[in-house]
């Protein structure tokens, strides 16, 4: 009997024992169920940021051979096997982050990669290593999806399809699962826009005042012109080793470049040694690598720089509203991997123009006059104290003129200087020479105004016609010499008058 239950006691042990090692089992294949085996399937990328043009590379570092979905952190989540085909190349881009052994496992190699590839100069460091051990890359992705095997990738944008300003975006590392994977594009911009300083009265219409920066300005010829250049960095300043970066000006030839006024800043710190300043056409103010100036250690991708130089308004300046154009645009490295030794970006041509003006005199005469002695008169700018002497000379036409090209906007006075003898002095006349022109505009323009009496509006400035009337010619109108005229008139008739009838007393006595 005690035999009997020692056996039942063994076998419930038993039964026991198997149910626990099923449920283990049971449970263990639960677990087995969530993952999935990833060898050679394919996953979805999408491009965040992508535009028609757009090119990027990928290089499958890592393979995926399983994944666990209920997994949260990818070094959980997945398990990876190296990239036979790329195996070498991994180990040359480590070697420039870590020592890797002669002996390294690829499971040595794997968590060297998810240990160190974690920041955006060590992801650069990497990348530059491997690819120069000539990898083999995946797909060319040019769409803003694509199918592409399952792996740890390395993607690198090849081509830019939106305009020159844009870089290309940084070397990205990502995991492509079977859910697929976001590769979201970094392009940073660079822009460059260019001023001129308006010598503007103070009461001029607003944003057209004294030394401030528009799309466009009046001068005279001869007068000092200041430019001003605001040049951004793009947004991935700090990957680059290297950074080339230039300004290119484009002078009309109206307009003579001063080399010598050349000063470069960024806030208030001087950065004009660090550029080179070439007075050719274009007018180049260069550096070849910006990240060697000493004085520039300190710019980041926000940093704005800022070129300010002066320019002549000279005898080819073109009169009137056509004026004198001038442009000028910014090339840059746009390819953090180049290190400012290859691919270079250039922004599109920003334009000022430069006007100025001209008055027109036309001298007409009561009498003949003497061609070798004609009237001379100077045309005062009251807003800016400028003078000019004009002188009259006869045109083969037969006419008399007198005038001059080249003057800026403002309230001006016409005032003969030199009247010839047998001619009464011409009368004064003001005048306002007041364009307005375009403060903000991609193709600044200009409207001419001219006002006063004695003037009319021509085509690029003033014109006035001036009489000279021959003779002893009398005041028209009331004063005090008109007055002592007719004082002293009147005394030498009283006296006349008197002196006859003292001349008849005497004769009659």
């Amino acid at each position: 009997m005690n035999q009997l239950r020692r056996i039942m006691k063994k076998l419930n042990k038993a039964i026991v024992a198997f149910g626990v090692s099923a449920a283990m089992l049971a449970t263990g294949f639960a677990g087995i169920s969530t993952a999935y085996a990833a060898t050679g399937e394919d996953a979805t990328v999408t491009i965040s940021n992508f535009v028609a043009g757009d090119e990027l590379v990928g290089y499958r570092i890592l393979d995926i051979t399983s994944e666990n979905s209920g997994a949260t952190r990818d070094d959980d989540k997945f398990v990876y096997a190296v990239n036979a085909e790329n195996r070498s190349a991994l180990i040359a881009g480590l070697k420039k982050l870590v020592s890797v052994p002669d002996d390294a496992t690829d499971a040595d190699l794997i968590k060297l990669v998810l240990n160190n590839l974690t920041t955006s100069a060590n992801v650069e460091t990497f990348a530059k290593a491997f690819k120069a051990a000539s990898p083999t890359a995946g797909p060319t992705i040019t769409d803003e999806t694509t199918s592409v095997n399952q792996g740890y990738y390395l993607f690198e944008q090849t081509e830019l399809g939106k305009d020159d300003t844009y870089t290309k975006s940084k070397y990205l590392v990502v995991n492509v699962g079977k859910n697929g994977a976001t590769v979201t594009l970094k392009n940073g911009t660079v822009s460059l826009e260019k001023k001129v300083a308006d010598n503007g009265d103070p009461n001029a219409p607003e944003g057209q005042g004294e030394n401030e920066m528009n799309d466009s300005a009046d001068y005279a010829i001869g007068d000092t012109v200041p430019f001003q250049l605001t040049g951004t960095l793009p947004a991935e300043y700090d990957e680059y080793e290297t950074f080339y970066y230039s300004f290119n000006d484009t002078m009309s030839a109206g307009l003579t470049f001063k080399a010598d006024s050349v000063a470069v800043k960024s806030g208030a710190t001087d950065l004009t040694e660090c550029f080179t300043v070439t007075a050719a056409t274009p007018i180049t103010i260069a550096t070849a690598n910006l990240k060697a100036c000493t004085a520039a250690a300190s710019l980041t991708a926000d940093s704005e720089i800022v070129v300010t130089y002066n320019a002549e308004l000279n005898d080819n300046a073109v009169i009137g509203t056509a004026g004198n154009p001038n442009t000028a645009n910014l090339t840059f490295s746009n390819n953090p991997y180049a290190q400012g030794t290859g691919d270079r970006g250039t922004t599109p041509d920003d334009k000022v123009v430069v006007f100025t003006w001209e008055f027109d005199g036309t001298k007409t005469f009561s009498i003949d006059p003497n061609d070798a002695d004609l009237p001379v008169f100077q045309l005062t700018n009251n807003s800016t104290g400028a003078q000019y002497t004009l002188s009259v000379t006869k045109q083969p036409s037969g006419a008399y003129k007198f005038g001059v090209k080249g003057i800026d906007a403002g309230n001006y006075t016409l005032t003969e200087t030199y009247t010839p003898a047998g001619f009464n002095k011409a009368d004064d006349i003001t005048f306002d020479i007041k364009p307005t022109h375009d403060v903000l505009a991609d193709e600044p323009t200009a409207a001419l105004v001219v006002t006063g009496d004695g003037v009319t509006q021509g085509t690029n400035g003033a014109l006035a016609t001036v009489l000279n009337e021959g003779g002893n010619k009398l005041p028209e109108t009331g004063g005090m010499g008109t007055v002592a005229l007719y004082t002293a008139g009147a005394a030498i008739v009283l006296f006349a008058g008197l002196g006859l009838t003292l001349a008849m007393k005497r004769r009659n006595a």
